[in-house]
């Protein structure tokens, strides 16, 4: 954070939102303003219906218990991440008033900040009041909105993903022989129905794609690495967003929940080193299948492995570190904007650099 970012954070008011359904509550923590010292029931809360006119009800209700501010201060605004619920929201807020700079929190974060504070009651006023003290102390990052391509994108991403589970399911029901040749028939046709969906379903994203020149274009490039094909490339890209925003390899690998994770303390503790899982599950998820094809192929990938497996690390956690140098190595691909060599000598880290 340079001195200008610092000033402003510094001199910010912060208001806690805790967002639902229809409705959200708001809860104005002023500058200066910290807890203990400031308790929890002296900072005003008002709820507002979750539309773009409760926003804009927000803002006056802002705008009027900040009317005598001398001097005028930043308002900014922080949330837990509630799905298409906060997102939403922030995309609103955003529309109306483009300083509010609205940040989406993690709920672990935000939960074990909430615990911290002895908070013995759960209501959604008192949630937002808390998370006003979260958002004065820990000065989250603006939410960065998806284009309006990308989220139809990761829409059908996402729905391939939910059609693919229920494909596997099915197919697990095939296997249990039934007796009944009625089950049997409906069965055999809810596989054809699903696998006909997913068609189309990606149809459709490669569709969207090719409609989209920037997204064609880094999927293009991702989709050049080992054990990295269309499907894999379109949700590293929708999931995690533009790859090149990230300034160093280690903040990607802990965005996405890649990151070793230590347990130890004094003699009696020392787990071995873990993935912290803390990010989004199904870049995990894609991720560990296109390690699995990558190390079966006569690559850098596969040689690394076994070399990991040669020092003593277990097939998981050299696993892990694969997934962790593709995710690294898709990033490298998009800074340079170069589709991957397989001859390439130049480690990803020597590109991460220029």
């Amino acid at each position: 954070m340079n001195d200008e970012q610092h000033l402003f954070s510094q001199s910010t008011h912060w208001v806690g939102v805790d967002v639902s359904k229809r409705t959200f509550d708001a809860a104005l923590v002023r500058h200066g303003q910290k807890w203990p010292a400031t308790p929890l029931a002296a900072v005003p809360v008002h709820g507002f219906s979750r539309t773009i006119k409760g926003v804009n009800d927000l803002l006056q209700w802002l705008d009027a218990l900040l009317a005598e501010n001398d001097p005028p201060l930043g308002v900014r605004v922080v949330m837990e991440a509630t799905g298409r619920y906060s997102s939403e929201l922030a995309v609103w807020m955003l529309t109306q008033r483009l300083a509010l700079a609205p940040a989406i929190a993690p709920p672990h974060q935000t939960a074990a900040f909430i615990a911290s504070m002895g908070v013995r009651n759960k209501t959604d006023k008192l949630e937002a009041r808390a998370l006003g003290f979260y958002g004065m102390e820990r000065q989250p990052p603006a939410y960065q909105p998806m284009t309006p391509q990308e989220a139809a994108l990761r829409e059908l991403a996402r729905y391939r993903d939910f059609l693919v589970r229920e494909r596997v399911a099915a197919g697990n029901r095939a296997d249990e022989t039934s007796a009944c040749k009625t089950v049997r028939d409906m069965e055999h046709k809810r596989r054809r129905l699903l696998d006909g969906d997913i068609k189309r379903i990606e149809e459709q994203m490669r569709r969207h794609t090719h409609e989209t020149p920037e997204l064609e274009r880094d999927v293009e490039l991702l989709a050049t690495i080992y054990g990295v094909g269309f499907i894999t490339a379109v949700t590293i890209r929708v999931e995690l967003g533009d790859l090149r925003r990230f300034h160093k390899a280690r903040q990607l690998s802990a965005y996405a929940g890649l990151n070793p994770s230590l347990r130890q303390s004094g003699s009696s503790v020392n787990g071995r080193p873990h993935m912290n899982k803390q990010g989004n599950p199904r870049v995990r998820q894609c991720l560990y299948l296109a390690a699995m094809v990558a190390i079966r192929g006569h690559n850098d990938l596969q040689r690394t492995y076994l070399q990991l497996r040669e020092q003593g690390k277990s097939a998981m956690s050299a696993l892990g570190a694969i997934m962790r140098k593709l995710l690294v190595l898709m990033r490298a691909i998009l800074v340079s904007g170069k589709p991957f060599d397989p001859m390439w000598k130049t480690s990803p880290r020597q590109v991460l650099q220029t």
